[in-house]
Formats: structure tokens, sequence, C-alpha cells
């Protein structure tokens, strides 16, 4: 398995899996052209996408979806409140395009594994303030699991349960709490992002991580850095420091909102 993060912040989240000659998008959160754009610079072609999963309908996980999908013709998977509330419905698409709807989306429920070529899927829900959110355990065909937690506030029991033993892992550090609290946000913004349904800290990451490190676990792939609470630096001294101290000799990635990680490796 190969991953690579097209681009990952406040202003727009995608990231791209890799299995033989299967491609997977896991949200489109920047418009079409730029996905397009991302894709090309890892020498890929988004017509060889075979499916885009949604994890919520924020625009910053959502934007090109729909271009997206009409462009490319590729079937849009996400669950029926993601759906709905982006207008991507099979109802919806139903009674725009009759003919092309039940091919283009299909709605996934929270611990019912699916299959999309070249790989086994299972959402599981998150907290977090949209319709219905999930994260993503995605398998290839030899048996590589990542875990994606893109967008969350807490950690909850559910989705710690089903990101252990994970390969490779998406994980949200979304903020350090002391730069929230001094920031420039408004109050309510800043309970918003701090809350049990907003956005991951990177306290509360590393905890998190810690829990989660095995001896599987062979990549960390810090998600959704806010460019106005957070540094680079800090997320990678937490993250690094649970590492060291629990022996793990898995690798930290960190991504950045205005272009795409290298393709990162992930392997048993």
């Amino acid at each position: 398995m190969r991953l690579a993060v097209l681009g990952s912040g406040s202003s727009g989240n995608a990231l791209v899996v890799a299995s033989g000659a299967h491609r997977l998008l896991v949200d489109a959160g920047f418009s079409c052209r730029m996905l397009e754009k991302r894709l090309a610079i890892l020498g890929e072609d988004a017509a060889d996408l075979d499916a885009v999963l949604l994890t919520h309908e924020h625009g910053d996980h959502v934007r090109g979806a729909r271009r997206l999908m009409t462009r490319h013709g590729m079937p849009v998977h996400g669950t029926a409140g993601t759906l709905d509330a982006c207008g991507l419905s099979p109802a919806a698409l139903a009674s725009a395009a009759p003919a092309a709807a039940g091919q283009m989306s299909h709605v996934v429920r929270s611990g019912e594994p699916f299959e999309v070529p070249g790989f086994r899927v299972e959402a599981f829900a998150i907290p977090h303030d949209a319709r219905e959110p999930v994260g993503y355990v995605i398998e290839d065909e030899a048996g590589t699991r990542l875990g994606v937690a893109a967008d969350l506030g807490t950690r909850s029991r559910l989705a710690w349960a089903r990101l252990a033993r994970v390969d490779a892992l998406v994980l949200e550090t979304n903020h350090d709490l002391q730069m929230l609290r001094a920031g420039p946000y408004p109050w309510h913004l800043k309970q918003r992002v701090a809350g049990r349904h907003g956005h991951l800290s990177n306290r509360e990451a590393a905890l998190g991580l810690r829990e989660l490190v095995s001896d599987r676990l062979r990549l960390v792939v810090a998600y959704h850095l806010s460019r106005t609470n957070n540094m680079p630096a800090l997320v990678a001294q937490m993250l690094g420091e649970v590492l060291d101290r629990e022996g793990s000799s898995a690798e930290v990635v960190l991504t950045r909102q205005d272009e795409p990680t290298p393709w990162l490796e992930v392997t048993q």
C-alpha cells in the first residue's frame, strides 16, 4: 500500500491510497482542477481513481467531490447524512440524472464493511459537528491496514477500537490548546474547535497515539494542522516523544495545506 496526502488544513483536505492498479481518494476538499493538479504532481491521473470516500460534508472535505464524480464518472461513498448534506444522496442524484445515479453515489454505514476495487473498507462513527461523520479503516488485498481519523473532537472508545493494530495512521493534530486560547479566533469559534465535537488538539492526539502504538504501526501522518493555532515543530515533537517512549520505530510525517506529500510506502 502507498498513500499520499494531497493537502491538509482548514482550507482543504484529501488523500489518495494506492495498491497495485487501484486508487482510492479519501475526501475531496479542493476544487476538481486542484485535485487533478496535485494528483499529476504524484504521477497520477484523476480518471484512474476507482472511488471517493467522504468523511463528512464540510466544504474543506467535499469541495471537489461533485465535479470529480461527474467529470470522471467515479462512485462517491459516504454516510446517508453526509451525502444528503452535500446534495449527493442517491435520491438527489436520481432526480438530477436518473440513468447514472445508481452508479455514482453509495451509502455506507458505521460498522458495516464494504468493498471497492482493491480494498476492503469499514467506516466508524466519530464525534464531530457534522451530520453523520465517520473515520475509515482501509485494508488492501495484502492485508495492510490504514486508519483515517480526519476530523474529531475527542478520542471515542469506538474510534480507538477500530484504529487499533493499523499499519499506518492518519490522525488529526489540529491545534495547540495554548495557541488557540491566546489566538485571534472569536470566543465562540475557540469553544467549537476545542469542544468534544470539534477538533483534536496536539495533546489529545499524542495521548491517543500512545494507545494505538503496536508492533504493526509503521507510519503516523499528522493531519489537519491549523495554520493559525499550531506549529509543525510542536506536532513533530509531541508525536515523536510518544513513539520514543513506547519504543516504536514508526515514522512521523507532517502534512501541509499548499502541497502534497510524496508517496509514502506502508508495509506490514
